[in-house]
C-alpha cells in the first residue's frame, strides 16, 4: 500500500531491473495479470496496481475519472523512483496507459496495449457499457459479469477453459458494484483531445478477432493514431488474450520490450 496525500493505493512489486507496470480491466484488480506475474517477475521490476477503487482500496464517489487514475499512477511511479516503465493496459487500463504517455512522458519508456478503444468508445462498445452500468448500478453483479464475459471471450473458451472463466467470473462478483458501475460511467464520460501521434514511445497493439466488447477495429484505430507502433490482430482470441494465451502473449511482449531496450542502447 502507498499513502498518497490521504489516499492509499494498493500495488505488487516483485523482481528487478527494467520496470514494468500492468493496468486492469473494469471489474477486475490487479490480479488479473497473475499469468505475466509469474513469468516476467524473475527478469523484470514487475507492478501490477488497483485503479478505479477496484481490489483491496476504495475510492470516493468524486474521483471516478481516468483522469484521477492517471495522477495515482503518476504519483505512484515517481515515489518507487522506477524510472521509466514498460506500461500494459487492457480497455480501461489501456486507455489510462495511453493518457499516462501523453501527459507524463518521462515516466513511460513503451506501451502495450491490449483491446484498446481511442478518443472516444464506438457506438456499439458505449451501448454495451451502458447496459453493464445499469446491472452495477442495480446491484446485479452475476448478470453483468454474465453478460460481459459472453462479449469478451469466443463461445469455445467459455466451454472449454472453465478454469479461467471462473476465475475471471469469481474477480468480478468480488469487486464493489457501485464501483463499477461508478467507473463504467466515468469510462463513458472519457474522450482524449490529445493526439496519439504526440507519443513517442514504441507501442504494441494486440487485439482480438472474437473481442464483441471492443472489436478489432478499435484496436486499429489507435494503432493508426500512434507514431512508433506495431499493431496485431490474433484470430483466436477475445478481450484477454493474456489469459487466452498466455505463452503466446508472454513470448510477444517479451521480443517487443527487447527490441524495444536494443534500439535504446544503439
Amino acid at each position: 500500500m502507498l499513502a498518497m496525500g490521504g489516499h492509499v493505493m494498493a500495488y505488487d512489486i516483485e523482481g528487478e531491473g527494467v520496470p514494468l507496470l500492468f493496468i486492469h480491466q473494469v471489474a477486475t484488480d490487479r490480479r488479473l495479470w497473475e499469468h505475466q506475474r509469474k513469468s516476467f517477475s524473475q527478469r523484470y521490476r514487475l507492478i501490477t496496481i488497483d485503479v478505479m477503487g477496484h481490489g483491496e482500496v476504495a475510492w470516493s464517489h468524486q474521483e471516478f475519472s481516468l483522469g484521477h487514475a492517471v495522477d495515482r499512477v503518476r504519483v505512484l511511479l515517481e515515489r518507487l523512483e522506477t524510472g521509466p516503465a514498460f506500461v500494459t493496459g487492457v480497455s480501461m487500463g489501456a486507455t489510462i496507459a495511453l493518457q499516462l504517455a501523453l501527459r507524463h512522458p518521462a515516466l513511460v519508456r513503451g506501451l502495450i496495449l491490449v483491446s484498446p478503444w481511442g478518443r472516444d468508445l464506438s457506438e456499439h462498445t458505449r451501448k454495451l457499457a451502458g447496459r453493464l452500468f445499469r446491472l452495477a448500478e442495480a446491484g446485479d453483479m452475476a448478470t453483468h459479469t454474465d453478460l460481459f464475459l459472453r462479449y469478451v471471450l469466443p463461445p469455445a473458451y467459455l466451454e472449454s477453459h472453465t478454469t479461467e472463466v471462473e476465475y475471471l467470473r469469481a474477480l468480478a462478483m468480488e469487486q464493489n458494484a457501485k464501483t463499477v458501475a461508478y467507473t463504467w460511467a466515468a469510462c463513458l464520460a472519457s474522450g482524449m483531445t490529445e493526439s496519439l501521434g504526440e507519443i513517442r514511445v514504441p507501442s504494441l497493439v494486440i487485439g482480438g478477432m472474437n473481442d464483441l466488447f471492443t472489436p478489432p477495429y478499435l484496436a486499429r484505430e489507435v494503432a493508426e493514431g500512434l507514431s512508433e507502433v506495431e499493431c496485431e490482430i490474433w484470430e483466436e482470441t477475445g478481450h484477454f488474450p493474456f489469459i487466452e494465451d498466455p505463452s503466446r502473449f508472454n513470448r510477444r511482449i517479451e521480443t517487443f520490450i527487447r527490441r524495444s531496450l536494443t534500439q535504446d542502447a544503439s
